[in-house]
């Protein structure tokens, strides 16, 4: 009887060691929270599932597509969620109020915002957006984060422009000139305004300063209990993104399978949208994070007061050390 109750016992801790972490068919089950909805953004995930990549490291994904960012991270702080795509200044803002996030493989090398204006607009470069009338989803999220990035390294003051809150609604908002200028994610917001209204010209955050993107997140405990599950999640996700860069018209046709019910004459957009963001995949050493761009993003989050003080130990928030050495 009392070796009956130990073992009992031994599975009760381990089912609490493993929140969300079960064996399938000999794999481990893992939930991937992604803060958008199914998309070709998310090729490289699809074709590391299609490929086996993820079985390969001993690993069965299940993926959660949720617009709603912030209930993803505190889940990710409390162990509840194991792995997400999130942007990379939720991870300071988190360790900021103690949520022990960690960085671990960079998805996009560019940061994926920029303003979009229209291609016969004068405006060129930051400066002319001065007293311009330029939409934004709000004061809020990276959006907002890259253009006051983008601001600051061109010495403009926020009280400067015509700011207008206008939600998700870039397209909507440009198309009916309700601004003259707004704050897109550059992946797929301007490939949408030109198919339905104009050409458009875009002024990249990237282009103006190195900040932190989209990566994978974790938590301390699971690198801590877990660190092959996590290497085998870097590892899979890496080369998925070197299939997409490799074999871009293959990365597609197999993201079709994921994204469901595209109607037929918006393949070609979604292409283009799967071609802006190889642009921000492609790097020298894909999944490394740069320290620069830590500091950048510490930076801009102080200066905006989405951090109240700065990290004690910056370089606790991510790691390069479950990336695979690769060079393109």
């Amino acid at each position: 009887m009392k070796k009956l109750f130990r073992l009992l016992l031994m599975v009760m801790l381990l089912g609490a060691a493993l929140p969300n972490i079960q064996a399938h068919d000999d794999l481990t089950d893992v939930t991937l929270f992604l803060s958008y909805i199914p998309s070709v953004q998310f090729a490289p995930i699809y074709v590391a599932m299609e490929r086996g990549y993820f079985e390969d490291e001993g690993i069965h994904v299940e993926l959660e597509n949720s617009f709603d960012e912030a209930a993803g991270v505190d889940r990710l702080a409390i162990n509840d969620l194991q792995f997400g795509i999130i942007s990379g200044e939720q991870v300071l803002i988190g360790r900021g109020v103690e949520k022990p996030l960690v960085y671990v493989f960079e998805w996009f090398h560019g940061f994926p915002v920029g303003i979009v204006t229209p291609a016969d607009s004068e405006i060129e470069e930051p400066a002319d957006l001065i007293g311009k009338k330029v939409g934004i989803p709000g004061p809020y999220g990276a959006s907002y984060i890259g253009l006051r990035a983008l601001l600051g390294v061109n010495d403009i003051d926020e009280l400067e422009l015509q700011l207008e809150s206008i939600g998700f609604t870039a397209p909507e908002a440009m198309c009916s000139e309700q601004v003259e200028a707004s704050v897109v994610y550059i992946t797929n917001e301007p490939v949408t305004i030109e198919e339905n209204c104009f050409p458009v010209n875009i002024i990249a955050v990237s282009d103006y300063i190195d900040l932190v993107a989209n990566g994978l997140i974790t938590n301390e405990e699971t690198i801590e209990d877990h660190p092959e599950l996590v290497a085998g999640m870097v590892r899979a996700l890496q080369k998925g993104v070197i299939d997409v860069l490799d074999q871009p018209d293959a990365a597609f046709e197999i993201s079709l399978n994921y994204v469901l019910d595209l109607p037929e004459d918006q393949i070609e957009t979604q292409r283009k949208v799967l071609d802006n963001s190889i642009a921000l995949w492609e790097s020298d050493m894909i999944g490394t994070t740069d320290p620069a761009r830590w500091e950048n993003m510490q930076e801009i989050l102080l200066e905006i007061g989405m951090m109240a003080e700065p990290l004690d130990d910056l370089e606790a928030a991510y790691t390069n050390e479950f990336v695979p050495e690769y060079e393109r």
